[in-house]
């Protein structure tokens, strides 16, 4: 058989990629785990935007998954991380989200009440399908505009970091649905302050609005604690709301794990007799929410260490939390994780999905918003 000399140069680089070894994996390891080092470095400076009022607006998640992305673009190329940062996403972000299920007290769902749980599920629910039907009006992907509206509906980016495994959604997904929740998120964070003075709201309608409408944590805790008259009590309901929408994240991602099985099922040229409900969850959800219990049910003790003169750091009482530090152990994981989605992911593929997941999770962003707030006005 005789082959052009285009086809002749396309099977020399295809050799030369099969037969080229393997980059060490401990190369993307290790820039993970730098780029996690320093979006913690960073989300912690004691100047703005990096504190505001005693807190850390932006988290250091978007700040690794910025630092990822510019990294990877300054290269010429990221093979040489990619054999890493696969191990790192692959295999490590399962055990930081079972890691921070440590973190969860199911109490704390008990102590708001029914109203705001009702609140919450009625919110979840309607961004979801609000968010799904945008999607097919803007001509979002299907798999992308589920991860953004699960991502605005309950905490942001941890909720998209659970549910992409369960749906089997892409890296560039989860980059730009990551980065459009965390801008938008950070955004609102600065707006609600200024709405809620505007508004006149007082702290326990404020405090929940933030709480039901606001993306991740770090963001929810620094506008609940902008409040311009009782920042104390505003911050401690939108702290305790949201933890609210958090402990939902185990039974939707269950729920959307079931649909997405059906629906395979149906596309499958092959259709099996019966889905397997054992294997349709992954073991880390399971795990994430078994942790979850033995926090509540108080499984992880705080260990007071009583330490000698002669103790390097100085004697003095030294109280461990082994929930908490299970709970950062996961950050840390997750971050690491998040960082390596970025240093495989180039804009050119954030260009190319253009600005409709963008304009897509801001009117998932004031719909959010808006009910959020109509809801928390309902007493």
């Amino acid at each position: 058989m005789h082959l052009s000399t285009r086809e002749k140069k396309f099977e020399d680089r295809f050799r030369k990629k099969l037969s080229a070894p393997a980059a060490p994996a401990w190369r993307g390891i290790a820039a993970c785990a730098v780029l996690t080092w320093l979006a913690f470095y960073l989300h912690t400076l004691p100047f703005a935007p990096f504190t505001l009022n005693g807190t850390h607006p932006l988290s250091a998640v978007l700040l690794a998954l910025l630092l990822g992305l510019l990294i990877r673009n300054m290269l010429p190329s990221g093979a040489g991380l990619k054999p890493g940062v696969d191990l790192v996403i692959k295999k490590l972000l399962p055990i930081g989200i079972v890691l921070l299920g440590a973190g969860l007290d199911f109490y704390d769902l008990i102590r708001v009440g029914f109203r705001v749980l009702l609140g919450a599920i009625v919110l979840i629910v309607g961004i979801i399908f609000f968010t799904r039907l945008l999607a097919r009006l803007l001509r979002v992907e299907s798999g992308q505009g589920l991860l953004i509206g699960v991502g605005t509906a309950i905490c942001g980016t941890s909720a998209i970091v659970v549910l992409a495994p369960v749906v089997e959604s892409e890296e560039k997904d989860i980059a730009i649905s990551v980065a459009s929740i965390n801008l938008l998120g950070a955004l609102a964070m600065f707006v609600f302050p200024f709405a809620g003075a505007l508004l006149s709201l007082s702290p326990e309608i404020y405090g929940e609005w933030c709480g039901l409408a606001i993306h991740a944590t770090p963001q929810v805790i620094a506008a609940g604690f902008a409040h311009q008259l009782d920042g104390e009590t505003a911050g401690k309901i939108a702290t305790i709301v949201k933890l609210t929408r958090i402990s939902l994240l185990g039974p939707l991602v269950f729920v959307i794990g079931v649909l997405y099985a059906r629906y395979r099922r149906q596309e499958s040229v092959f259709v099996a007799p019966t889905v397997n409900y054992r294997r349709l969850m992954p073991a880390f959800v399971l795990f994430f929410v078994g942790m979850a219990f033995l926090r509540t049910m108080g499984f992880f003790p705080e260990v007071t260490l009583h330490m000698a003169d002669r103790f390097v750091f100085g004697a003095g009482d030294r109280t461990l939390d082994l929930a908490a530090v299970l709970g950062q152990a996961g950050k840390w994981v997750i971050t690491a994780a998040i960082a390596g989605i970025g240093l495989i992911t180039e804009f050119r593929a954030l260009r190319t999905g253009g600005l409709r997941p963008m304009v897509l999770c801001l009117l998932a962003t004031v719909m959010i918003a808006l009910l959020g707030l109509g809801y928390a006005f309902w007493r």
